[in-house]
């Protein structure tokens, strides 16, 4: 299978999952016939944010041993909401996240997103054209019932 991210829908998904895991969702790929699996869960976001806030040299280094990151939540909540619901909120989080590394990026939380969510794209694909495979196959038994 090529690179789902060199796909017509690949970009779109990566957009997507993205803001679906900056918003506290999880990112998840289809399973056929079943319940769908998570790739990627805010946990691991406010995780990954916790190292990229550490690395800042203007933050110092968040120790503490509370394991549910209530300042990484609180980042992504202004982040999700924007500059229009929690304005200079929105601008000291973006200055306290520093600048994002991708130009196409409006903050560093969506490079931290994309660099978690990226690995899992393939999988995402596979899962998707499984799903594609099995509803075809559906759609075909149904067609041959009513035929019969």
């Amino acid at each position: 299978m090529s690179d789902f991210l060199d796909t017509v829908e690949g970009p779109d998904w990566l957009h997507d999952a993205i803001n679906t895991l900056i918003c506290g969702d999880n990112v998840t790929a289809p399973r056929p016939y079943g319940k769908s699996i998570a790739l990627v869960t805010p946990q691991s976001l406010y995780e990954a944010l916790a190292e990229h806030l550490g690395a800042q040299e203007h933050i110092a280094p968040l120790l503490t041993d509370n394991r549910e990151y209530p300042i990484e939540q609180m980042i992504c909540e202004v982040v999700a909401g924007g500059r229009s619901e929690y304005g200079k909120t929105y601008d000291l989080a973006c200055i306290a996240l520093g600048a994002p590394k991708a130009k196409h990026h409006p903050t560093a939380l969506h490079d931290v997103a994309d660099a978690l969510i990226r690995p899992w794209a393939n999988d995402y694909g596979q899962a998707r054209a499984e799903e594609i495979a099995a509803d075809a196959a559906a759609d075909r038994f149904e067609r041959r019932e009513r035929a019969a």
